[in-house]
């Protein structure tokens, strides 16, 4: 194996697939970055066995070949060099020589006839969705994802699809204790069948670091049990959770007894101030909405911080009621909605609260309250 590319090119499609390289005390082989040079191009692996991305790199190949070494050491090696940098990459027996300027390295590695192969995906459905847009609802959904074992079907973020005039696909997950539900349009969905699919966490949050911010179309295929994603030079493919996931919109309030508009970066701010005396291991915040005064009131207090209280201008209507909220769940609920003001929906103090953008109805996040 022989090829040259510059400081650049390597390093971005290092960054892209060492990622999802860690500390594989079982399997170390999968600590390693795969470089395969072809006389097509050269490309870099990564993959944790559930997850890969592999990345195209532009280079000059003189000898094809593929060889494997730890991602860690090789990305930080490159990121040192100077930014103009040209390296040489030659494989000599069990060892990787890397050349540039007056610098000369060996990297000990190991022969790619180790490392896992990367399987196909065999595409049976193809969604194409705006950048930018698909971003916006990976970041929205991916907070409320379950961390617990118990379930594993809620370890992912579910994706539908619904076919309306333009089909539109939902990204939704729950961790039992909150729900988020964003909406993005589908950009082919006129001719593409419908979609249920589970996608692991650590997918969906690879999917999101490699999104760029822009409005180009991204294109997401499926396969029985796969997914794969080409986003410029690098390719995702992963596996599918498998189970099914429940129907969560079940405990979505079909009513409510109080609803305000509220400010949405305000607001923030306040349970943030009111998190800092709220009682540890607890999490509470007290909101009491009176639409007819039009201020939303919340408090806190612990034993050993002391005692908070704040009030807000709100417009709203219906009956004065209080709910005490998890104060993180709902900063999360906040900070996903990017409008000057957001709609609070409220039941009773037992039943789930219901947050939403003042104008848009492509987000949903609900939380369930805290019982004294």
């Amino acid at each position: 194996m022989k090829f040259t590319c510059t400081k650049e090119n390597i390093l971005t499609g290092l960054q892209a697939v060492s990622a999802i390289t860690g500390k594989q005390v079982h399997l170390p082989i999968l600590n390693n970055v795969q470089l395969v040079a072809e006389l097509t191009g050269i490309k870099a692996i990564g993959t944790n066995l559930e997850l890969s991305v592999v990345s195209s790199i532009r280079g000059k190949v003189e000898m094809e070949g593929a060889f494997t070494v730890p991602a860690k050491t090789l990305v930080e090696y490159i990121a040192l060099l100077p930014a103009e940098a040209r390296i040489d990459f030659e494989l000599e027996g069990n060892e990787l020589i890397l050349k540039s300027g007056r610098q000369r390295t060996k990297m000990k590695g190991t022969p790619a006839t180790d490392f896992p192969s990367i399987p196909l995906v065999e595409k049976t459905t193809e969604l194409t969705f705006p950048s930018d847009r698909l971003k916006r609802a990976l970041s929205r959904v991916l907070v409320s994802v379950s961390h617990s074992e118990v379930r594993p079907e809620l370890q992912g973020v579910l994706l539908f699809t619904e076919p309306t005039d333009q089909m539109r696909a939902i990204f939704a997950s729950t961790d039992s204790y909150r729900l988020s539900e964003a909406l993005v349009e589908v950009l082919n969905g006129g001719n593409q069948p419908s979609v249920r699919v589970i996608i692991p966490q650590r997918t969906a949050q690879e999917l999101f670091r490699l999104l760029p911010n822009g409005n180009d179309p991204v294109t997401i295929a499926f396969g029985e049990g796969q997914i794969s994603c080409i986003i410029g030079d690098a390719t995702l493919l992963s596996r599918l959770i498998e189970g099914n996931y429940p129907d969560y919109r079940q405990i979505i309030p079909k009513t409510h007894t109080a609803e305000v508009k509220l400010p949405t970066e305000e607001t923030q701010k306040v349970i943030k101030a009111a998190s800092l005396f709220s009682a540890q291991g607890v999490s509470a915040v007290s909101l009491r909405v009176n639409p007819k005064e039009e201020v939303l009131n919340i408090t806190s207090a612990s034993s050993q911080a002391g005692e908070h209280s704040a009030d807000i201008a709100v417009e709203g209507l219906g009956e004065e009621n209080t709910v005490i909220l998890n104060h993180k769940f709902l900063v999360d609920g906040l900070q996903a909605i990017d409008e000057p003001f957001a709609k609070l929906k409220i039941v009773s103090g037992e039943a789930p609260c219901v947050l939403q953008p003042e104008n848009a109805d492509d987000y949903l996040y609900i939380i369930m309250p805290i019982r004294q």
